[in-house]
């Protein structure tokens, strides 16, 4: 695990309500531990809550500025679906990802992001219902059946037994965008 992401801020987009707790605490642990901030987002300002009963405080994704961070994160949970079509969101990973910074997605969350249209012609995994699939194909993905795939500087989890693999390859995708840009996102 890389110790050398001190001074990266990463932003991690949550559902107000359902978002899926280890999906969050297993990757922010990670990278944390690492020396990032964390930073918890939403669709709105205020507390949020996850599904096993986690409760945080979060900033509203419009108070977000893709430059002051490193890379970002859509954490899943049944709750994520309720972020797929919000456009603020897709904006903000679309500017990340057109920085060179890496983008991740878990379970449900992976949804954002192929509606976001950065999944076209890449693979990608996702939580496995009939919605999920529907929306890796209109965003143009390819499914893959593995816990974690990594296309074009973008990770995506299947769900929560994955979120400390997820964790671990982000935070080496982070490590390496630094090692390449020469320079700190702050």
């Amino acid at each position: 695990m890389t110790q050398n992401l001190k001074g990266m801020k990463v932003l991690f987009l949550v559902a107000p309500k359902g978002f899926q707790d280890e999906e969050l605490e297993h990757p922010r642990r990670i990278l944390e531990a690492a020396g990032a901030e964390v930073v918890i987002a939403s669709s709105d300002a205020g507390p949020v809550s996850g599904q096993g009963g986690a409760t945080l405080t979060a900033l509203s994704i419009v108070e977000a500025r893709p430059t002051d961070y490193a890379g970002a994160v859509v954490v899943g949970g049944l709750g994520a679906v309720d972020l797929w079509e919000n456009g603020l969101a897709h904006k903000f990973f679309r500017m990340i990802a057109h920085d060179g910074k890496p983008v991740g997605a878990l379970s449900l969350g992976v949804g954002l992001l192929a509606k976001a249209g950065l999944l076209e012609g890449k693979a990608a995994t996702i939580w496995l219902t009939s919605d999920a699939l529907r929306a890796l194909k209109n965003g143009g993905a390819r499914y893959e059946k593995k816990p974690v795939v990594i296309a074009a500087g973008i990770v995506t989890a299947d769900g929560p037994t994955s979120a400390e693999t997820f964790g671990n390859i982000f935070a080496e995708l982070l490590d390496g965008s630094r090692t390449r840009s020469g320079r700190v996102t702050r």
